[in-house]
C-alpha cells in the first residue's frame, strides 16, 4: 500500500482496543511544586493521606527538572500505579518513565489547561481517584516525541508555538491563563505564518502556501478549541493538520471554525496521517511547542523530526459500570 493510501484513512477506522484489569495497591504520587501556585504541593498531603486511609501503600515525590530517568525511573519501579499532580507538563515528563517502567499514570490536574485529564476524564476529586485505583482499568495510549522529547496531546508549529516560546522566555514561577494575554497580544501584531516543508512518512506532502501546523495525539488543544478532532489516541498514527494562511488575521479565522467544529468542512483544510512527521524551513528556525510546553532542545533547529510509539503509554482509567 503506498504511503498516501495509507495515511488517508477513513476516519471512523475501528481501533484494536485491550483493556485489562488493574491490581494496584503501592502508589508513588509525584507532585509539581508551582503547579496551582503550590497548590498542588499543598493537596499532595491530603492526598497521600486519603490514599493510606484506603488501604494503599503510598510514596510521595517532587518533581524536577530535566529527563524523568533522572530522577523518576527508580522511585517509580516496584510501585503499581502512578498518580501525577500537576499540569500537562509534568504529565508529559511522566509519561516516558511510565513508559519504561511499564505503571500505569493517572492525573490529579493541577495545570492551565489540564488537555490530558480533560481528554481521560479526570478531575482533582480524590473519592474519584480511590475508586479508579482500586477498580480501574488499564489502557496503553501512544505518545508522541518531538526529537526525542515526549507529548500526549500534540505539537503545534505556528502562532500557539511563538506565544509558548515568548511566554516561557518572560515567565517567573506559576502561570495562569491570565499569563498568556500579553505574549497573544504581541504575536497577534507580529505573526506571519511560516512557509513550511512536510514529509510524511518519507514522502513530501505538497502545500499551497504558509500555515500553521498541529500534528496531534488527542482531539484536546487548549481553551476547547479542538484543532484535530478527528484524532485517536491508540491507532498508532498522529493526525497531521495543516491550515492554510498568511498571518494571524487567517489563524483567527481557523480558530472560529475549529470553535464552532467547522474546520473539516472546509476545502482548504488539510489533513492526513503518518508515523513519522518532519518538518523543515529554510527562512527561519522550526519553533514549535508540546502540549504547551517550549522544548529543552535548541530553540534554533530548521528541521524537527515528529515521531509515534505506538501504545508506549499505560493508563489507569475509569472502570466501565
Amino acid at each position: 500500500m503506498s504511503t498516501r493510501r495509507r495515511l488517508a484513512q477513513p476516519c471512523d477506522r475501528r481501533v484494536s482496543r485491550k483493556v485489562y484489569r488493574a491490581v494496584v495497591r503501592r502508589v508513588l504520587v509525584i507532585f509539581n511544586p508551582i503547579s496551582g501556585g503550590g497548590r498542588a504541593a499543598a493537596a499532595s498531603v491530603g492526598v497521600e493521606r486519603a490514599l493510606s486511609e484506603a488501604g494503599f501503600v503510598v510514596c510521595r515525590v517532587a518533581t524536577e527538572p530535566g529527563p524523568s530517568e533522572a530522577w523518576l525511573d527508580g522511585p517509580l519501579a516496584g510501585h503499581d500505579a502512578l498518580v501525577v499532580m500537576g499540569g500537562d507538563g509534568a504529565v508529559r515528563a511522566a509519561a516516558l518513565s511510565a513508559s519504561r517502567v511499564g505503571v500505569p499514570l493517572c492525573n490529579l490536574p493541577f495545570g492551565t489547561e489540564n488537555l490530558f485529564a480533560r481528554h481521560f476524564g479526570m478531575s482533582r476529586d480524590v473519592p474519584a481517584l480511590i475508586d479508579r485505583l482500586k477498580r480501574g482499568r488499564v489502557r496503553r495510549v501512544d505518545l508522541g516525541t518531538v526529537e526525542g522529547e515526549p507529548f500526549l496531546a500534540m505539537c503545534g508549529i505556528g502562532l500557539d508555538a511563538e506565544v509558548v516560546h515568548e511566554l516561557a522566555r518572560a515567565r517567573v514561577g506559576a502561570i495562569t491563563k491570565l499569563s498568556y494575554a500579553r505574549p497573544i497580544l504581541r504575536q497577534v501584531f507580529a505573526w506571519r505564518a511560516p512557509l513550511l516543508r512536510i514529509e510524511l512518512d518519507g514522502a513530501l506532502w505538497p502545500l499551497p502556501g504558509p500555515g500553521f501546523l498541529v500534528i496531534a495525539n488527542t482531539s484536546c488543544y487548549a481553551a476547547r478549541i479542538d484543532l484535530a478532532s478527528r484524532s485517536i489516541d491508540d491507532d498508532g498514527l498522529l493526525d497531521v493538520c495543516f491550515f492554510p494562511c498568511a498571518s494571524s488575521i487567517g489563524a483567527a479565522w481557523w480558530v472560529t471554525q475549529c470553535w464552532l467544529r467547522r474546520q473539516t468542512r472546509a476545502k482548504s483544510f488539510m489533513h492526513q496521517r503518518a508515523q513519522r512527521v518532519v518538518v523543515s524551513r529554510d527562512d527561519g528556525p522550526v519553533r514549535y511547542q508540546m502540549d504547551g510546553d517550549r522544548p529543552r532542545a535548541p530553540q534554533d533547529a530548521v528541521v524537527v523530526t515528529v515521531e509515534v510509539r505506538p501504545k508506549a503509554v499505560p493508563i489507569l482509567v475509569k472502570s466501565e459500570k
